[in-house]
């Protein structure tokens, strides 16, 4: 349909611009959402290798042992981190009057 409008009016640069604008933010946005994911498995594998050094070395029941002493500590300081976002705000819920 944009061809055909082309044809009678041919696009500004400006206009061609503000296209090209959009598709390389769009572009860019899937580039840092690939880059995050990447970072994630790379994460995610160096655990996993230090796990598995850990297991090889002391053997598991002692990784085991060492993992389940530090899980409450972590679970509780979990539970006492604000939730906080940098830029967003929470809205407070109201009750509605129907």
């Amino acid at each position: 349909m944009r061809w055909l409008a082309n044809l009678f009016s041919p696009p500004t640069p400006e206009k061609i611009a503000e296209r090209e604008l959009q598709d390389m933010r769009l572009t860019l946005f899937q580039a840092e959402r690939r880059l995050l994911e990447a970072q994630m498995q790379v994460a995610y594998y160096r655990d996993m290798v230090a796990f598995l050094e850990d297991v090889a070395a002391k053997g598991v029941e002692d990784v085991v042992d060492k993992r389940r002493a530090a899980a409450p500590a972590a679970i509780e300081s979990y539970a006492q981190a604000p939730r906080v976002a940098p830029g967003l705000t929470t809205v407070p819920i109201v009750p509605s009057a129907a």
